[in-house]
């Protein structure tokens, strides 16, 4: 059946079903035709913008979606527009049996564990070609890799700063607990109490932290110094 102004598909639809692959389209037409429920294509083939401002907003997970291929479209019951569950069962319903019939299998959203109730694709399995281009793949997992990197260089930031604070705070101390050891040393082994007092509270034990591990730093840094000497 051809897309036409007899269709029960609205014009809103028959718009959005350009470019979606030709079998998931029969599927869509039959499905409208049975349904109970007035259906309605929302979204269908996708530009990456389209993708990225969705990605951005929460509200799909991938860059690499079917919608960028034509592989999958976004149904909705006509009446109100809304993802009422009980209409969208009724429009899987007919999806599932229309897409048995044609002999095209697909794939609802509703059936995954992260429920996807509009969406409907075409499965990968028997329409394995996703046709993402490599450099969207590529810029989605760059995302991800900058993602990581911010995270690490937060943490290392957050440790400089805990060692700026554990170095000035030991220069500014002269009160040693033991006898005077070799330079380079003796200045990270102080008074503790002292230490509590240079920072106020909410630093003291973040900065405890910190010039415990610059005083462990030192006392590594002099003793692989004598192991070479």
């Amino acid at each position: 059946m051809r897309i036409g102004t007899s269709h029960p598909l609205n014009e809103r639809s028959v718009k959005n079903l350009a470019g979606v692959h030709p079998d998931l389209v029969r599927v869509v037409e039959m499905a409208a035709t049975r349904c109970p429920v007035p259906v309605v294509v929302t979204e269908g083939l996708r530009k990456i913008e389209r993708q990225e401002q969705l990605v951005a907003a929460g509200k799909s997970w991938t860059l690499n979606s079917r919608h960028l291929t034509g592989h999958a479209v976004d149904l909705v019951d006509a009446d109100n527009y809304a993802y009422d569950i009980p209409d969208l069962d009724k429009i899987a319903k007919a999806m599932k049996e229309c897409a048995a019939e044609i002999g095209v299998p697909i794939v609802w959203g509703g059936d995954w564990k992260s429920r996807d109730t509009p969406h409907f694709e075409l499965d990968r399995k028997a329409y394995p070609a996703s046709g993402v281009p490599t450099a969207t793949r590529v810029i989605e997992a760059s995302g991800k890799i900058a993602k990581a990197r911010g995270v690490i260089a937060t943490a290392a930031g957050a440790g400089a700063v805990v060692l700026d604070k554990a170095t000035g705070a030991v220069g500014a101390i002269t009160d040693p607990i033991i006898p005077p050891v070799p330079a380079g040393v003796s200045e990270t082994i102080t008074n503790l109490g002292t230490w509590g007092k240079l920072l106020p509270a909410a630093d003291g034990r973040v900065f405890l932290v910190g010039a415990l591990t610059f005083a462990g730093v030192a006392l590594a840094s002099k003793f692989l110094e004598r192991l070479r000497t």
